[in-house]
């Protein structure tokens, strides 16, 4: 009997080792959430990715500043933006200088003005052909080599 238990146990600790180490993987905490359109939100989690979730417009603040993620703007490296959401908002990423990549949905039809100004760590961005307008300096300042 006991070697019977052992065998189970040696099989069990056997096939746990088998996970592959995504499936055991922790997913990312959320750091900081909030609004950022009517029905829009945002959500920065531990991996430094922001999040804008929702469906329609992102608010089209006046000033940098008033971007709620504007005082961790440093710390994130990725912006996904994802279906539904139908605008990027003035000032919306202004100043994001760690921010690397960007997903802009087939939903998007206007980025505001300095949308993405001053995002030096910014080298390629795909605009795809559902956005309509892009503002004033949006893109101002950045890393482009490819747009």
């Amino acid at each position: 009997m006991k070697k019977w238990i052992l065998s189970i146990l040696l099989v069990l600790i056997f096939c746990i080792g088998l996970l592959p180490a995504a499936v055991l993987a922790e997913e990312p905490e959320v750091v900081a959430s909030g609004n950022c359109g009517t029905n829009v939100t945002w959500t920065l989690d531990s991996d430094d990715v922001l999040t804008i979730s929702g469906e329609g417009a992102m608010y089209w603040w006046s000033v940098a500043n008033d971007v709620p993620w504007y005082s961790m703007r440093s710390s994130i490296l990725s912006v996904v933006i994802e279906e539904s959401v139908t605008t990027i908002g003035n000032f919306a990423f202004c100043a994001c200088n760690n921010l690397a990549s960007v997903t802009i949905p087939d939903s998007v039809t206007d980025i505001g003005d300095y949308a993405f100004a001053n995002c030096v760590s910014l080298a390629s961005v795909t605009i795809p052909d559902s956005v309509l307008s892009i503002g004033d300096y949006a893109f101002s300042e950045c890393g482009l080599t490819s747009v």
